[in-house]
């Protein structure tokens, strides 16, 4: 016999059945503010919050015998104890989610011979239920969603961009718009803040030479490209008592670069048992050393990258930018470990800044960024090489690493009349109106002036959406049906 079940946090055990009896009000409870006002009668609504919504789910398990008992105890417990809210699913409500914690105990079963029973009491921070995902592409830069809901719906809009940008709108037929960017006028001069410089994706090693210099080591063996990225052929071997050891290669900048961006995409998968460690350095026409970005992993027993970034004079003495083992973030607090992502060294001025981010499912996450000024103009060499670097230490075990992509632009100085491109031709830019909203560029979190941003909901029923420049992007997305 198949019973109706729950589904909490991806998981579902066919041995526990859920009982009538389910309590759950219709719709969470609110809770209204009022202003009373002397000689006025009754007060003003000023506005509801809504409560948490609370279930209360009876359910039952059969037990073959005291050990049986012990051992599905124990699952219930290692199942229903979380730290943080997350999907909860019930066989009777098909095709709703709701976000859930457990807030009782798993000790208050009623012990009837072969028969457990008792009630799981959930608690949803979030008082809504959710329908499944529901992706839409538009037509046009006017189209219409229709959210069959019975309450708003945060939509996820996603724009790919087909010529360059100054600004991207989008607004709801109540006039309500997200907008970055800035519109161009009459007046102004649109001007590229960027140029693109090197834009290696690593698919050969045709222009590069051997590297001659790094921290620490010796350069030796060999570093190839498996037609994606460049990855270690052959250590090689330490000498004159070094512990750090591998392949470098180096190639020349089109132009020397005083205002630049690099980025760099690399990937790190250490272990417990083994060490290495990705470089990159910025050179000068002479092949001194103006800074280097790393990502290393040198703990024998302990798994941890740790991400350095250091500028250098001329007479080698460093200024370090960012010596950190994991993001001090708080609102992700993610380690490096594992590390898929992207380094970056900015020089716009005399202002320095170092990047570090994760890249998951497109998003950047684990993200730290750290800001230098040179008051003193000492670190103002001009970039004309870039070298990167696969190092192995002693006799160790490696980790997994490799170099995806190298990528340099020259930043341009615009004058007071000029509007910047925020975006070009195969870019993605993202309004993710859901949990507060946040705005992405190529999965990086935009940080710049949003203008009249409103991260907006979808009404109950038809919505009507404009996106503008006109013809300039490809818009899709996704939404979920939300109900009371």
């Amino acid at each position: 016999m198949a019973y109706k079940s729950i589904t909490f946090n991806g998981v579902r055990k066919d041995w526990l059945y859920i009982e009538r009896g389910r309590s759950k009000p219709p719709f969470a409870a609110r809770s209204r503010n009022l202003l009373t006002v002397p000689g006025y009668p009754g007060g003003y609504l000023q506005s509801t919050d809504i409560e948490p919504l609370n279930i209360n789910q009876p359910v039952g398990f059969h037990i073959k015998d005291d050990a049986d008992a012990l051992r599905k105890k124990d699952e219930l417990a290692e199942w229903l104890i979380t730290d943080e809210v997350v999907k909860l699913q019930f066989d009777d409500e098909p095709g709703r989610i709701y976000y859930a914690v457990v807030q009782n105990s798993i000790d208050d079963f009623e012990k009837m011979s072969r028969l457990r029973k008792g009630t799981i009491q959930f608690i949803c921070p979030d008082p809504y239920g959710y329908g499944e995902e529901k992706p839409f592409v538009a037509s046009s830069d006017y189209f219409q969603i229709t959210n069959t809901g019975t309450a708003e719906s945060e939509p996820i809009f996603e724009f790919e961009v087909l010529a360059p940008i100054t600004f991207l709108l989008i607004q709801n037929q109540l006039g309500m718009y997200n907008m970055i960017g800035q519109p161009v006028d009459v007046d102004s001069i649109v001007y590229n803040p960027l140029t693109k410089i090197l834009d290696n994706t690593m698919a050969s090693t045709t222009g590069w030479t051997d590297g001659t210099q790094v921290d620490n080591g010796v350069v030796s063996g060999t570093m190839t490209s498996d037609g994606d990225k460049f990855i270690v052929s052959s250590f090689g071997s330490p000498s004159d008592g070094s512990k750090w050891y591998g392949p470098a290669l180096k190639t020349s900048l089109s132009e020397t670069l005083q205002d630049f961006v690099m980025d760099i995409s690399l990937s790190n998968f250490n272990s417990v048992a083994g060490v290495g460690r990705v470089e990159v350095y910025l050179l000068d026409v002479n092949g001194s050393v103006i800074a280097k970005i790393a990502l290393t992993d040198s703990w024998e027993a302990v798994k941890r990258n740790r991400m350095e970034a250091y500028i250098q004079d001329v007479n080698g003495d460093r200024k370090y930018l960012m010596t950190l083992s994991q993001t001090t973030d708080e609102s992700n607090g993610e380690l490096w470990d594992d590390f898929l992502g992207i380094l970056r060294l900015r020089r716009n001025g005399n202002v320095w800044t170092s990047y570090i981010a994760k890249v998951d499912n497109g998003l950047h996450s684990a993200r730290e960024t750290k800001y230098f000024t040179d008051g003193e103009g000492i670190y103002q060499r001009p970039v004309a090489q870039v070298q990167v670097h696969i190092g192995k230490f002693g006799d160790y075990e490696t980790t997994e690493m490799a170099i995806r992509d190298t990528r340099f632009w020259k930043i341009n100085q615009p004058s007071d009349v000029e509007v910047p491109y925020i975006a070009y031709q195969g870019d993605k830019i993202i309004f993710d109106h859901t949990n507060n909203g946040q705005v992405y560029i190529n999965g990086e979190p935009y940080e710049s002036s949003i203008l009249g941003a409103d991260f907006f909901a979808l009404e109950k029923g038809e919505n009507n959406l404009i996106v503008m420049p006109e013809n300039t992007v490809n818009t899709s997305g996704s939404y979920r049906n939300r109900y009371l």
